[in-house]
């Protein structure tokens, strides 16, 4: 798009942003309740992509006011105001103990598992809850029931933590690693299938891979990449850290044994909170390793059950709660629209090259470019020191630097001082 149509564009959705915003004033307001979240958000309707107000509105809720405009959802989610005040609540109830009733009533800690399992199709006792993706990944690398030859396949896109657990089972029982080599963009999700499969060895008998891919923000095909591993019976491991939340997910149908996430990323849940799903018909494939109860095979058994705080559980429930009144499918469609705009632009922009598809069967809410002659470094310190906006350097794989994340608290005004700010550092390479 040349540089005076994408002003041109920018100046446009401002225009339509501030006419829709100012036009009612409910929009600033922050809600203590999911009911007075719902009036919030019915006053400013209709919910829809291209409705600022109502997306003013959703950022309102989030208390963030950084110095640094914050594009790295996919490392951390920043928290919303109810989210947020749940935990406080519910910690001052424990420790003070005040005879004072709560102002607001919360969910309990137990209704965070049947909320999260209906999140994402789930039978409840299919769902432990861990701290993070790293946890939940180390559950399986060192509980799965393997021979020695057995053989782990996996890719060169995967996060340390989804990497390093089946290094230590390496090490541990012997089972050998190999990477499967996602190059440059895909054109299609067949290409991505056929490149796994291709790679498949009479030996191999763990398949483990991204949903989303921290490094290239690609989304894998997961119904079609499991279809086709079970074809060869294989076990597969889906490491879904940046999908819930994101993206709506459905365990089921996408056929995976394994599922895990960090859902303090795009669900807004408490920091420290992550999942593991473990499939019905997988739970006898997995036994060794962490173990904290006994009795039926259910995922819960691989939950930390000793003394714990109950404010992350209950945090967890309101954030599925948050997500839900606003909608997955129209949270998933926001992000990826925000996504393409800002694609748009960056593939215009000479010297950079954009490693996320702009196909959206292929991508989902983040952006991720590399500066001809720059490292991670060279971009990524210029934009948090100088432009004051805090992205993900690209170190896996052989990448080199930036990612950016497309939140519901994130708007197009940002996105236009990302896109402006990486022009010149392209164009100065400082």
């Amino acid at each position: 798009m040349p540089q005076k149509t994408r002003k041109q564009n920018k100046k446009s959705r401002k225009t339509n942003s501030k006419q829709t915003a100012s036009s009612n004033g409910v929009h600033n307001q922050k809600a203590e309740t999911l009911k007075e979240l719902e009036e919030i958000l019915k006053s400013v309707g209709p919910a829809a992509v291209d409705n600022e107000a109502y997306w003013q509105a959703v950022r309102n809720q989030f208390l963030y006011n950084g110095v640094h405009l914050y594009t790295n959802n996919g490392t951390i989610g920043i928290l919303p105001h109810m989210v947020l005040q749940s935990q406080i609540e519910t910690l001052k109830r424990a420790e003070i103990q005040s005879a004072e009733p709560s102002p607001v009533h919360y969910p309990g800690g137990g209704e965070a598992r049947p909320k999260l399992a209906a999140l994402i199709n789930a039978d409840p006792s299919e769902v432990a809850f861990t701290r993070n993706s790293t946890e939940s990944m180390n559950i399986i690398a060192m509980g799965l029931d393997l021979k020695p030859g057995d053989e782990i396949l996996t890719t060169t896109h995967e996060h340390s933590g989804g990497w390093t657990c089946w290094q230590n089972r390496q090490i541990q029982f012997g089972n050998p690693i190999r990477k499967v080599d996602l190059h440059d963009p895909p054109e299609d999700e067949d290409e991505i299938v056929n490149l796994f499969e291709a790679a498949i060895r009479p030996e191999t008998r763990v398949l483990s891979f991204c949903h989303i891919t921290c490094t290239t923000a690609w989304r894998l095909p997961i119904k079609k990449i499991c279809k086709m591993a079970r074809k060869h019976g294989l076990i597969t491991v889906v490491d879904g850290a940046q999908s819930i939340g994101m993206v709506e997910v459905d365990v089921k149908d996408m056929g995976c044994d394994f599922f895990v996430s960090s859902t303090h990323k795009w669900l807004f849940a408490p920091k420290g909170s992550g999942m593991l799903y473990i499939d019905d018909a997988a739970e006898n494939l997995i036994g060794l390793g962490y173990f904290t109860h006994g009795g039926q095979l259910t995922a819960g058994r691989f939950e930390n059950h000793g003394s714990q705080s109950l404010a992350p559980m209950v945090g967890f429930a309101v954030a599925v709660d948050f997500h839900n009144v606003i909608g997955g499918s129209l949270i998933e469609d926001r992000g990826a629209t925000m996504a393409e705009y800002l694609k748009s632009h960056l593939s215009d922009i000479p010297g950079v090259k954009l490693w996320t598809p702009m196909s959206r069967e292929l991508s989902a809410s983040m952006a991720s470019f590399s500066i001809g002659g720059m490292s991670s470094s060279d971009v990524c310190n210029p934009l948090r020191e100088r432009y004051k906006i805090h992205s993900r350097g690209l170190h896996e794989g052989g990448y080199h630097g930036a990612r950016m994340s497309c939140a519901i608290h994130n708007t197009y005004e940002e996105m236009d001082k990302v896109i402006e700010a990486i022009s010149e550092i392209a164009a100065n390479r400082c």
